[in-house]
C-alpha cells in the first residue's frame, strides 16, 4: 500500500517521464494494480487526495477495460471460442462505475446462474431447460422489462438493473444472455440490421425463438417476422430483417453499448459518449442500431 501511495504522489508530477513510469506500473500490474487503487480510493478520507485517486482510477480502469474488450474481440474472431459474455459484462459495467469490483459484479450475476444450473440438465430438452431458465430469471429473481418509453440510464446501466431487477429491453436482454450462456445454454442473438431475436441453437440450427421481453415466451415455429414485429416496438428501433444471421460473438454487447450511448447523448454526457465510442471500437467498431453510410457488413 505504501508503494501505491508513492505512485499516487508521482501521478501529480508534471514531468512526462514520471507519468510514463506510473503508466508502466499500472500496465504491468494490470487488474491487480487497479484493484489495489480501487480499494485505496474507497478507503481514502481526505477529499483532495480522494479526488486525485478517483481521477487515476477512471483513467487506468478505462485502459484496462479497453484492453480486455480487445482481447474478447480477438477471442470472438476465433470460431472455436465463445465470447465470454460474463467477463465482457464486467468490463462494460466498469465504464460507468470504476469502483465496481469483480467480487461485487459476481455477487449480482452469479446467483441466477447457479440457480439455473441447479435446475437444468443434459437429460432435458432445450425447451424444458429454457423454461427452467425463464422460471429462475423472471419468477424467482423477478427480472422484468421497463416501459420502452422509459429511456433512463437507471434502467440501462447493467449493475443498476442487476440490483433493481427492472431494466430497458437491451439491459434485460444482455443479462438474460449472460445468465443463459454462463449456465451453458446455447442462446444467441439472431441479428439483423436494427435489432435481434434471441434463439436457441443446436448444431448451428435454430430450434426455437425466445421472446425475452415477454417472460421468455418460446416460439417453436420459425416465424422471425412475428418476433421482429413484437420486439421492434419494445426496442424502439427501425428494423430490416433481410438475411438474419445467428451471432455467437460480441454483437449483443455492441447493441447494448449503442443504446447506452444514445442515452448518454440525450443527457449531454460527452465524456461518457466518448468512452462508449472507444469500447465499440475495441469490439471491432461495427454497429447494428446505427446504419452506417458505407456498405461494410458484420
Amino acid at each position: 500500500m505504501e508503494q501505491l501511495q508513492y505512485i499516487v504522489d508521482l501521478w501529480r508530477d508534471p514531468d512526462p517521464g514520471v507519468r510514463a513510469s506510473v503508466d508502466a506500473y499500472f500496465e504491468k500490474g494490470g487488474e491487480a494494480a487497479v484493484s489495489l487503487l480501487r480499494s485505496a480510493c474507497i478507503e481514502e478520507m481526505v477529499p483532495d487526495r480522494k479526488a486525485l485517486m478517483e481521477a487515476m482510477l477512471n483513467s487506468y480502469c478505462k485502459r484496462l477495460v479497453i484492453t480486455g474488450l480487445k482481447e474478447i474481440a480477438l477471442r470472438c474472431a476465433d470460431a472455436t471460442c465463445e465470447c465470454a459474455l460474463r467477463e465482457a459484462g464486467y468490463l462494460i459495467a466498469q465504464l460507468s462505475d470504476p469502483l465496481l469490483s469483480r467480487a461485487g459484479y459476481m455477487e449480482q450475476i452469479m446467483p441466477p446462474v447457479l440457480a439455473t444450473l441447479e435446475e437444468i440438465s443434459d437429460a432435458k430438452t432445450g425447451i424444458e431447460n429454457v423454461n427452467l431458465l425463464n422460471h429462475v430469471f423472471y419468477k424467482r429473481y423477478g427480472f422484468s422489462v421497463a416501459s420502452p418509453f422509459d429511456m433512463s440510464l437507471d434502467n440501462t446501466l447493467l449493475m443498476k438493473v442487476a440490483k433493481g431487477r427492472v431494466g430497458s429491453p437491451f439491459a434485460i436482454s444482455l443479462l438474460y444472455f449472460i445468465v443463459a450462456q454462463s449456465a451453458g445454454l446455447p442462446v444467441y442473438p439472431l441479428c439483423f440490421t436494427g435489432g435481434f431475436v434471441p434463439v436457441y441453437t443446436e448444431n448451428d440450427k435454430i430450434l426455437f425463438n425466445i421472446n425475452v421481453f415477454h417472460q421468455g415466451e418460446i416460439f417453436v415455429e420459425n416465424n422471425i417476422s412475428k418476433m421482429v414485429k413484437n420486439q421492434a416496438a419494445a426496442l424502439g428501433v427501425n428494423v430490416d430483417v433481410g438475411e438474419a444471421v445467428v451471432k455467437k460473438d460480441q454483437s449483443i454487447l455492441v447493441m447494448y453499448l449503442e443504446f447506452l450511448q444514445m442515452l448518454y447523448s440525450n443527457s449531454g454526457d460527452t465524456a461518457a459518449q466518448m468512452d462508449i465510442d472507444d469500447a465499440i471500437e475495441a469490439l471491432g467498431g461495427h454497429r447494428f442500431l446505427t446504419i452506417e453510410s458505407d456498405e461494410d457488413e458484420w
